[in-house]
């Protein structure tokens, strides 16, 4: 089937996610696939178009429910953490994948961030299957910027992510930081293996240098995610255009919209829709610096290492983010980007005056040549390492 020597599995790879456009999952199920593995994905939506089985997961509710139920299956673990995994399985989605699973009774589950834990492990002792929990963020703190999400829900996900990541005969996840703490905090055997979520590269021709220098920002748009001070920052930057790209909430939306009004220097700020997923590079590269400063009060903020990043860099952009976060690492290592002392506009402002057009130069050169290596042709080696040690005959039942 390939030139790995090793035997096709059958694999069911779960997420939670509208399947189709969740690319980290997507570029796991082409890997797979294209070894010769018998791959279903079971998800929300259409089947990506990949020679691989689909098992669509009933859609979830809409929101009002889908919050009255995180409430009631959630919040009980503040009282009664060991009540999670039951009260888990309440959700229907997940009593679907937990059916699909048995069903399926696959070698190799690969279990996509938390939620996944439960149904994956119901399969792993009725069949044996063995777990590859890849995990995405960091779940114990990914919305702990929310008090609402601290209270209702953060407990639940500690308690289903504590016992079951042991069970797991594999943990993936994004960045070194995630890597490290998950070993610390759950006393892990092994080290994480770290896959980043780059992109498979692509080639484009970046902008050439000019004044106005133009900054970007690209992605979902929500809070904790540094846009706030990003925009605060335009009037003291005279010679800087700023793009927001990308959709979110309509509400948060119009107060960003408003707050650029607000700001002095709404005709340098721009605000874009999200453009399709084969188009986000060539776009990228309309700008001159790629900018992700988001607050490093909580783990997830600190280790984040968002899908842009990898965007920036082969789009050719200098990359500004804030100090003490694996992204700075990133930066310093490959000298392709600033790294400011603070996520504040003060401190952003600071670095980019400081920015001159013989460094940002050198800088976007150097985005170009790690991009090479920071792509998704590089980490899916990773991928392939793993599951041909899951292959070998004394793992597998």
């Amino acid at each position: 089937m390939n030139n790995h020597n090793v035997r096709a599995l059958r694999i069911a790879v779960l997420s939670y996610t509208a399947i189709a456009r969740d690319y980290r999952v997507v570029r796991t199920l082409e890997t797979l696939s294209a070894l010769g593995h018998d791959v279903t994905a079971i998800g929300f939506g259409e089947a990506p178009a990949l020679p691989v089985a689909m098992i669509r997961l009933p859609d979830p509710p809409g929101r009002t429910i889908q919050r009255l139920t995180v409430a009631a299956t959630q919040f009980p673990a503040n009282l009664m953490p060991a009540s999670a995994p039951l009260l888990h399985m309440l959700v229907p989605q997940h009593r679907a994948a937990r059916a699909a699973l048995l069903s399926l009774r696959p070698d190799i589950v690969h279990a996509n961030d938390w939620q996944a834990l439960v149904a994956a492990n119901a399969v792993k002792r009725a069949a044996g299957t063995r777990i590859v929990y890849d995990s995405h963020e960091m779940a114990s703190e990914e919305h702990a910027d929310n008090k609402l999400w601290r209270l209702v829900a953060q407990k639940h996900t500690r308690a289903i992510e504590a016992r079951y990541i042991r069970v797991a005969d594999a943990v993936v996840t994004v960045s070194d930081g995630i890597a490290h703490t998950l070993k610390q905090l759950y006393g892990l055997p092994a080290r994480p293996v770290v896959i980043g979520n780059a992109p498979a590269y692509q080639s484009v021709t970046p902008a050439p240098p000019g004044m106005p220098i133009r900054l970007l920002f690209h992605g979902i748009m929500k809070r904790a995610r540094g846009i706030e001070p990003l925009i605060k920052v335009m009037p003291l930057l005279p010679q800087y255009q700023l793009t927001l790209r990308g959709g979110g909430a309509s509400r948060y939306l119009q107060q960003l919209q408003q707050l650029a009004a607000a700001s002095g220097a709404g005709d340098r700020i721009v605000f874009e829709p999200s453009v399709p997923y084969d188009a986000v590079i060539r776009a990228a590269a309309n700008a001159h610096v790629g900018v992700f400063c988001a607050p490093r009060d909580t783990g997830q903020g600190r280790y984040a290492m968002p899908n842009k990043i990898y965007e920036y860099l082969m789009a050719g952009l200098a990359v500004l983010v804030a100090a003490d976060t694996d992204l700075a690492k990133l930066v310093t290592q490959y000298q392709c980007g600033l790294v400011t002392t603070d996520a504040t506009p003060e401190a952003i402002a600071a670095a980019l005056a400081a920015l001159d057009p013989d460094k940002l130069a050198i800088m976007r050169a150097n985005a170009l040549i790690a991009a090479r290596q920071l792509c998704w042709e590089q980490e899916r080696t990773k991928l392939l390492a793993l599951y041909d040690w899951l292959a070998e005959p004394d793992r597998l039942h």
